[in-house]
């Protein structure tokens, strides 16, 4: 994997626009990671993305149901993922997450994906 910028973001407010700068950049089959510090913000940027191509109001954190899935445009997949508690590829499977990759756009924490799956992700 590799890292396209560093950017400090000093607020919240900064933090939603550059997810809603961001948001403009994905399409379907794209695997975006976040890496950072607990409490850095990857989450709440996850869920400015999300809001911006969704409108939708309630996104909750993925920590504990692992994937949230919103549709937007196309019947396309947005799956948030949150892989910290996965041990293996095969839980991911299981999950049903890799299902008609096409039609679906991944969030996910990089630092705990590259860990568990260093050998699928080139």
């Amino acid at each position: 994997m590799r890292s396209i910028s560093e950017l400090v973001v000093k607020s919240e407010i900064e933090m939603r626009k550059l997810g809603y700068s961001l948001s403009n950049l994905f399409q379907s089959q794209d695997l975006i990671t976040f890496t950072g510090d607990l409490g850095v913000g990857k989450t709440f940027l996850c869920k400015s993305i999300i809001y911006k191509l969704t409108r939708f109001t309630e996104i909750p954190s993925p920590t504990f149901n692992i994937v949230n899935t919103y549709y937007f445009k196309n019947d396309i997949e947005i799956c948030h993922c949150d892989f910290y508690r996965i041990d293996s590829f095969n839980e991911v499977e299981e999950i049903g997450v890799f299902e008609d990759l096409k039609k679906k756009l991944f969030f996910s924490n990089g630092q705990n994906l590259q860990k568990k799956f260093h050998n699928l992700i080139r």
